[in-house]
């Protein structure tokens, strides 16, 4: 049985950070159809290191299968040039299920920031361009 995609987000590019703004509830299709356009996007720009800025303040959860998907969706980044993850959250169990997410791994930094502004600060002495 085929679902129709739920979730929907919005992908620009600030230097070398990828700003993704993610809305509403997500599904295994969804999760696919996003990655789909993120690895094309990165593929693109061929930047050798980059950060990516997520902004979860919208994010409504997703389903255990389209939580799975975007650990390996991590995974891929990681290995195609990630170095760093901003998290713009707005509560403390947004960040608890994204950092469950990554299961423990350490793929690369990850902070928490309340606010775009900070995060960009934060990327910058990382050593990544922000304009």
């Amino acid at each position: 049985m085929k679902f129709e995609a739920h979730g929907t987000f919005d992908l620009s590019i600030k230097g070398e950070i990828f700003i993704i703004r993610f809305f509403h509830k997500w599904n295994l299709e969804g999760a696919k159809a996003f990655f789909i356009q993120y690895k094309e996007l990165i593929q693109h720009c061929n930047f050798k290191k980059f950060g990516v800025l997520s902004d979860l303040k919208q994010f409504e959860g997703g389903t255990p299968d389209a939580i799975e998907f975007f650990e390996g969706i991590s995974d891929w980044a990681q290995e195609n040039g990630q170095v760093a993850r901003a998290l713009i959250l707005d509560s403390g169990l947004k960040e608890f299920t994204i950092h469950k997410i990554d299961k423990g791994k350490k793929r690369f930094h990850i902070r928490a920031f309340s606010d775009e502004a900070e995060a960009l600060v934060w990327f910058e002495s990382l050593g990544l361009a922000v304009l």
